[in-house]
């Protein structure tokens, strides 16, 4: 088919839950991820595609994209926790993880998905540029989130081809932006400098697509503006977009499923890499439009079209997403309601050890002892345990953590899936509590994460639903990495 910290918690104990999984069995699960109510989004488009209808229909939800984009998060944050690694982040060995056999064949136009005895089978043009061939196979695998790709070989002949397919390749590539792209891939400095031709200029460097790399630098970034991506359905001057992605700062004022016309920066986009910008008038406001042609759906005569849209006057203030302090996360910096998260691991029966769980343990001993008689039955991977430590004060203890001490492998301690759900509950009872949450550098250290990775976590699950998120470093402890020049002045 063609496609385009030191915070370290530590308990003593042994025991508790376990949650390993094997890569290979997320697409078994793939059917009934976690999907929270307020991140759905009703969406104007038409959806008829039988294979996406069933998808839907499967997991309850009106938000395909949105569903979409949490299970190839699912499936990149699982590999992750085996030991897959990045960037560039391979999909060769992503596809050997999940037991998908991937042949060279010349004579294909790009790629395809096939299954035989049951197993799929990527094939793909080896000649096409490095960056288009990872994203290919990346988007085949995306085709593996429907349960029912082995029901036929698709695109084989043009008389096999819907009008709708473009529905079902849309959300494949939004599976293969998600996995080319996980947490903690970019930079975050890249994402300050939203000048198209300069981030195209960064495909190379991270060997990925246009489409992967501008997803994850709007995630990133603190400034106002939306991708999106668009079709031509025919030769007639008008643009169907198929989705928007909103950084944190702004709300672009187009949906998916709208309808663009008289765009000359659309217009200009006349073939793959054809780039253009200027100001235009999108739904009654005055935007700065940045547009880059891209690969067609198959079968499609025209480029589709990505680009990024903007404030005509970025007059809009900036959301940083994380503010970063130096001090003792243990006592808050904050006049209101406020959270103080940490991450337990499976065998902490109590806080205990050393580090920032002992200073939650000197400062609230009775919030310690609310977590000693958290039920072990209710201990399961993914949960939060909150605790009352004063008026308007909580400690959440995250469990995404399997044991404690250094780690001898390359797989981290802390479960990434399980950090990312937790995260959600987290962002759940701040907002319905109106709190802010303070954190030291949570994962790192004995975690075994990157910082980056744990900030676009944090990003995409606290910051993008606006709940405020201060980050303490010790006095002395040099600055994490990967922190923005912004965010390095406000440090020291």
């Amino acid at each position: 088919m063609e496609a385009e910290s030191r915070e370290a918690t530590e308990a003593s104990g042994t025991g508790g839950p376990s949650n390993r999984g094997d890569v290979r069995d997320c697409r078994q699960h793939a059917s009934s991820p976690d999907l929270r109510g307020e991140k759905t989004l009703v969406t104007p488009i038409d959806w008829t595609h039988p294979s996406v209808l069933r998808l839907m229909e499967q997991n309850r939800t009106n938000d395909p994209f949105g569903l979409i984009e949490t299970l190839a998060r699912d499936l990149a944050l699982r590999a992750m926790e085996t030991g897959w690694q990045g960037p560039p982040y391979d999909p060769f060995k992503l596809a050997d993880e999940l037991g998908i056999e991937v042949v060279a064949r010349q004579d294909l136009e790009d790629a395809r998905l096939v299954a035989e005895g049951g197993r799929p089978r990527i094939e793909f043009n080896p000649h096409r540029r490095p960056a288009r061939v990872r994203f290919s196979v990346a988007h085949e695998i995306g085709h593996t989130l429907f349960d029912d790709y082995a029901d036929r070989a698709r695109y084989r002949d043009l008389d096999e081809r819907r009008g709708d397919d473009w529905q079902l390749e849309a959300l494949c590539n939004v599976a293969a932006a998600e996995l080319l792209m996980p947490a903690g891939a970019l930079p975050i400095a890249e994402s300050d400098d939203l000048d198209l031709v300069r981030l195209l200029g960064q495909r190379a460097r991270f060997e990925v697509s246009t489409e992967a790399l501008l997803r994850r630098v709007v995630r990133l970034t603190s400034r106002a503006v939306s991708l999106f991506t668009a079709a031509r359905p025919s030769a007639l001057a008008e643009f169907r977009i198929d989705y928007v992605v909103r950084s944190r700062a702004w709300a672009a004022p187009i949906n998916s499923g709208d309808r663009v016309s008289e765009s000359d920066v659309l217009a200009r986009c006349t073939a793959v890499g054809y780039s253009d910008h200027g100001a235009e008038v999108w739904s009654g406001a005055e935007v700065f439009v940045q547009a880059v042609g891209i690969p067609p759906y198959p079968g499609d005569t025209f480029p589709r079209i990505v680009g990024l849209i903007q404030p005509a006057h970025e007059s809009i203030g900036r959301d940083p997403g994380i503010h970063y302090v130096r001090g003792d996360a243990s006592q808050p910096r904050t006049s209101g309601p406020a959270i103080i998260a940490h991450i337990v691991n499976d065998g902490a029966l109590r806080w205990g050890g050393h580090g920032f769980s002992r200073a939650l343990v000197d400062a609230y001993r009775e919030a310690a002892d609310e977590y000693a008689n958290w039920d072990t039955a209710d201990r399961h991977f993914g949960e939060v345990h909150f605790a009352s430590a004063g008026p308007e004060l909580w400690i959440a203890s995250l469990l995404a953590q399997r044991g404690f001490g250094p780690t001898r492998t390359r797989e981290p301690r802390v479960r990434v899936r399980a950090l990312r759900q937790a995260l959600q509950e987290l962002a759940d009872r701040a907002v319905s509590v109106g709190a802010e949450v303070h954190m030291p550098l949570i994962a790192t250290g004995q975690g075994g994460m990157t910082w980056p990775a744990v900030r676009d976590l944090i990003l995409e699950e606290l910051a993008q639903r606006h709940v405020p998120v201060t980050v303490y470093l010790l006095p002395d402890a040099p600055a994490p990495e990967d922190v923005s020049e912004a965010d390095q002045l406000a440090l020291f």
